[in-house]
């Protein structure tokens, strides 16, 4: 009689956006086995996912090369337990701002029982990056700096409308060999609490800190944002010589009123010598959207802006003085969209910059990547995609599209990244 022990094989530690497998060895072939994998978010929300799978000839269990028979994704994906995740509200999204490394608990499973557990660490920055606090000069965020890599090229890193300081896209970046600066604009100590009117003259500073940082590629530092932020990038890349490239996520090329502005007030996101740039503002009085956003709110649901912001796009003719210059770029531009953003047409307005720029015969490399069926919250790989929503915002897009989008978007940041540097 065959002895089987059962036992789980996993590396302890890993990157984040590195894909790992969970395999299982020394069950009876054609067994039922439960995988299950759980961790608190920063908000200490707990998220959970589940899968159950039928062990193979040799008694082992492989999600890279078997389907789950039930449990919270059902494709062929070594990674679904991560991107699968659920939080017991769903309206909640998960929540991962910093640095810190986050400990998942998996767990083996037959007939209710536990026969196996394993802590796994997953990093968001290695060990030999060097993380430092920046708050100099009227600059504020996180400096990551490889260490084993000489000279390396720079990227800004900027969050969207939700504020604050995201570290984490910067650390993953820093991983890949570029020193990155998480950079918050709004909302975080002493920026101005609204991203009303943000000053441009912030992030020239920002500029003239980085220029004065040792050690660094100065001729290749360039600027990456999401959502707002990636109308942000390719606004500072159209006034800053000193970036050299730009990477505008789910972003697009118009300058938009503020964010967080009572209803009867209206005045631009960023500014310039005190001065508000051109905005298109959005058209909240109109008779259908002003209805539309009445339910939504007397029902206290999340709201979806997609179509205020195209009613406002109706309104932007070509030479429209919010529409940002994006020729004045002075090197690439990558820009990536997504098809069922219900924040706002990111597909649309990115198409449009990439149009601007053939219209001007822009003499610098441009892409644009549009990922089908997924929403506005594409982050980095492997964060759970289960969230369509927030407890304010429509996102949109699937829990698989979304996941699937995540792992395009970051394989084409890196490769991009790897083209204009070398």
């Amino acid at each position: 009689m065959i002895n089987r022990q059962p036992a789980i094989h996993i590396p302890a530690i890993s990157q984040w956006d590195e894909k790992i497998n969970i395999k299982l060895s020394g069950f009876a072939p054609g067994e039922s086995v439960e995988i299950a994998a759980e961790v608190n978010d920063e908000a200490d929300v707990n998220w959970r996912s589940r899968a159950v799978f039928q062990a193979d000839d040799a008694g082992e269990v492989d999600p890279a090369m078997t389907m789950p028979l039930e449990g919270t994704y059902r494709v062929k994906d070594q990674m679904g337990l991560f991107w699968s995740m659920k939080a017991a509200d769903p309206t909640c999204a998960f929540q991962k701002k910093s640095a810190r490394p986050s400990v998942f608990n998996i767990e083996v499973k037959q007939n209710g029982n536990i026969l196996l557990r394993k802590k796994i660490k997953r990093l968001i920055i290695s060990e030999t990056i060097i993380r430092e606090e920046v708050n100099a000069h009227g600059v504020a965020g996180t400096f990551f700096r490889p260490r084993s890599v000489e000279h390396p090229p720079v990227v800004i890193v900027l969050g969207g409308s939700d504020g604050g300081l995201d570290e984490t896209t910067a650390g993953m970046l820093s991983n890949s060999g570029y020193a990155a600066l998480a950079l918050p604009y709004f909302q975080y100590g002493d920026l101005p609490k609204k991203l009303i009117e943000i000053p441009l003259e912030y992030f020239q500073k920002t500029l003239a800190w980085l220029l004065e940082q040792d050690g660094l590629n100065h001729e290749r530092i360039g600027i990456f944002g999401r959502s707002k932020g990636g109308e942000l990038a390719l606004l500072i890349g159209s006034h800053f010589p000193g970036i050299r490239f730009v990477i505008s996520h789910v972003g697009g090329g118009i300058v938009f009123q503020g964010v967080g502005l009572k209803r009867l007030r209206q005045t631009s996101s960023w500014s310039v010598g005190g001065s508000p740039l051109p905005y298109a503002p959005l058209p909240f009085f109109s008779f259908s959207l002003l209805g539309k956003w009445l339910k939504q709110k007397i029902k206290r649901q999340p709201q979806c802006y997609l179509d205020a912001y195209q009613h406002a796009l109706r309104h932007v003719t070509e030479e429209h003085p919010s529409i940002i210059k994006a020729e004045r770029i002075q090197g690439p531009v990558l820009l990536t969209s997504s098809t069922d953003d219900m924040v706002w047409p990111s597909a649309h307005m990115s198409e449009m910059v990439i149009e601007r720029l053939k219209k001007h015969r822009f003499p610098h490399f441009f892409k644009h990547v549009c990922l089908k069926q997924a929403g506005h919250h594409i982050r980095p790989p492997y964060f759970p995609t289960t969230a369509r929503n927030s407890t304010n915002i429509v996102y949109g897009g699937g829990t698989e599209a979304d996941a699937l989008a995540s792992e395009a978007f970051w394989r084409e940041l890196l490769q991009f990244l790897k083209d204009v540097v070398e």
